[in-house]
């Protein structure tokens, strides 16, 4: 899919420091997107800890002599903060400053400080006590590593765990990821005439001109493919009662088809269950919409208005739907263990989730490749990745678990497989 829209930010008290602080960093990352010299010098100066001078940039946008931004001048004019060590110290503390912004904000300004940090070069966890969190994550002198992990949760050290997916858990089921030089679905869309890859699933061109997408969409469509492992160890995980959430970015479905219970799965990216007309937004009834594209090739028009309608899955151009926005922050807060698996967290604020999380929990990464901000340094104290094939991983997790009879068993009750099904190839999984 894409960038997508964000939801509103939640009302929150204007002389808030939080919101505040939350409201600047996401106009320095605005400013930064305009690519001026004079702009990225100003925000330059937050890297070199001049605060105060930034701030007096946008002073005149504040009606309020209150600005909740006092913290920052005590800061700037501690004449500490003129040798390394006091500039150090006013750097941490605005470090500080901005987590704690992007933890009361919400997805969309969370993911923009996100990448203010980044692209300041400053992980999200610095400046704490490395020592510290790597005792309270893993224990003393215990390394991030894929053994220490699967001991504490086969302990029951973790009960609240969010899985995080991607195209590459559906590969093994038959379904293209979007990617993959050569293999991927953008690689292979030269039969629909597209101005370029993404265009199939832009909705400015699907109102233009839906054809392209009617095509793909009668061959995607759910109903051919059956769960592949990774989409039973999800099941695992929610019989277990240790699902938090589920949040997949593929729109196939497998996860439900799995036995994963709806209310634990979010789809950020949509579904094909439901459709509604792209003109008037009214529902239309979804049986007559496949009807259209699968049976009779066309797009499908709108009794109401004659518009086009679509699938509810989200295109570039829409908004995540609303159930994203609703439980992303509280399951980041609640979560005691990260689980990525099959994507290339490219898109985002999705990709964001990662970072959304306590920087005091473990994040695992069961990947074909590394990528995010997964730590692979000498002072990481939580992040392990483990790099292969989903299916593959996922299997070898709860081999060390001891939950080897429940994946298969999970896997053999899919209804349709009737426990008589072969194993779908798990050789060439990749990425969204």
């Amino acid at each position: 899919m894409s960038t997508f829209t964000v939801g509103t930010e939640p009302d929150k008290k204007q002389g808030e420091p939080s919101s505040r602080f939350a409201s600047l960093a996401a106009r320095l990352v605005s400013k930064r997107e305009q690519e001026s010299l004079e702009e990225a010098e100003e925000i330059k100066k937050v890297d070199e800890g001049d605060y105060r001078e930034v701030e007096d940039d946008y002073s005149e946008d504040d009606e309020s002599d209150d600005d909740g931004f006092g913290a920052y001048d005590s800061i700037d004019n501690q004449e500490d903060d003129e040798d390394e060590g006091g500039q150090e110290d006013a750097t941490r503390k605005m470090v500080e400053r901005l987590v704690a912004a992007r933890d009361t904000a919400d997805a969309g300004t969370a993911a923009k400080i996100t990448e203010l940090l980044n692209s300041m070069g400053i992980s999200s966890s610095w400046g704490g006590s490395e020592r510290a969190k790597r005792t309270d994550v893993f224990g003393e002198d215990k390394t991030p590593s894929i053994e220490n992990l699967a001991a504490k949760l086969k302990s029951g050290k973790y009960k609240r765990i969010i899985v995080l997916t991607g195209a590459g858990v559906s590969v093994a089921a038959g379904i293209p990821d979007f990617r993959t030089p050569g293999t991927g679905l953008y690689d292979n869309l030269e039969k629909y005439n597209l101005p370029h890859p993404t265009a199939v699933f832009d909705i400015g061109f699907y109102k233009k001109n839906p054809s392209p997408f009617v095509m793909l969409a009668s061959e995607i469509w759910p109903g051919r493919h059956m769960p592949t492992l990774t989409h039973a160890f999800l099941k695992v995980l929610d019989d277990k009662g240790l699902l938090l959430r589920n949040y997949t970015q593929n729109i196939d479905g497998l996860e439900v088809i799995a036995g994963v219970k709806e209310e634990s799965v979010i789809e950020c990216h949509g579904h094909f269950r439901t459709a509604k007309c792209t003109s008037c937004k009214s529902p239309m009834s979804i049986d007559f919409v496949s009807k259209s594209i699968i049976e009779d090739g066309v797009p499908p028009i709108c009794p109401k208005c004659g518009g086009i309608g679509k699938p509810d899955i989200v295109f570039f151009g829409e908004d995540l739907p609303n159930v994203f926005h609703n439980n992303i922050n509280r399951d980041c807060r609640q979560a005691d263990l990260l689980i990525v698996i099959g994507t290339s967290l490219a898109v985002q604020p999705v990709a964001s989730i990662p970072e959304f999380v306590s920087d005091s929990i473990p994040r695992l990464l069961l990947n074909r490749e590394h990528v995010g901000g997964f730590d692979t340094s000498e002072y990481n104290y939580r992040d392990v990745f483990v790099s292969g094939n989903c299916d593959n991983s996922v299997e070898k997790l709860c081999e060390m678990l001891g939950w080897g009879d429940e994946l298969k068993n999970a896997y053999d009750s899919v209804e349709g497989r009737g426990g008589e099904g072969k194993k779908p190839t798990a050789s060439t999984e990749e990425v969204d």
